[in-house]
């Protein structure tokens, strides 16, 4: 029987394992597929929201020319083309404004909630008028009086809330209106 002896390493590195720094075909796959599932929500939510979007003009275009396609290949075809462009993208700048994480979004729901309570406030105790009044000094121009009055006469005989709806448009703006000048005198 031959005498097999087992071979030496003719360096040092042929023994040992090199590392591998990239990533593997499935993470980067899996990237890609995360970023066109970012583009279908883009593409899923109405034009006109997506122009607010912190994205490119180009990817802007191409999510306009995604609706304007008919057939199903097409659609998908865009799609892909969509997650593409989405690679040059502040993606996670993307994913927290569509999550609705922007400071802005949080802002105008704050101030939607804040007019839905003082609506509700001042149909129920329309004495608070005059707090409503030193909180936002711009109220002060608009005769909220009878608009407070028929709000509660609408409730009590059940029609149809048209004042209701308007007193929460007038006080919402009054909110919109303070915070903008609030952001304007805190910056200068």
């Amino acid at each position: 029987m031959a005498n097999i002896q087992p071979m030496e390493p003719e360096n040092e590195k042929q023994g040992e394992f090199e590392e591998y720094d990239r990533p593997s075909k499935s993470s980067v796959k899996r990237d890609m597929l995360a970023l066109q599932d970012l583009g279908k929500t883009l593409c899923e939510m109405p034009y006109d929201k997506v122009k607010r979007a912190p994205i490119g003009e180009r990817l802007l275009i191409e999510i306009a020319e995604f609706h304007k396609c008919k057939s199903f290949g097409a659609k998908k075809r865009q799609m892909q083309f969509i997650g593409k462009l989405m690679r040059d993208e502040e993606h996670e700048e993307v994913q927290a404004w569509v999550n609705g994480e922007t400071v802005e979004q949080k802002l105008k729901v704050l101030h939607l909630h804040a007019a839905e309570q003082w609506r509700d406030r001042l149909i129920e105790e329309p004495g608070l008028l005059a707090t409503f009044i030193e909180s936002y000094p711009a109220a002060a121009r608009e005769n909220l009086n009878p608009i407070i009055r028929q709000a509660v006469q609408e409730r009590a005989a059940k029609k149809a809330p048209r004042n209701f709806r308007q007193l929460f448009q007038i006080i919402y703006r009054l909110i919109e209106e303070k915070a903008e000048q609030d952001a304007d005198g805190g910056e200068s």
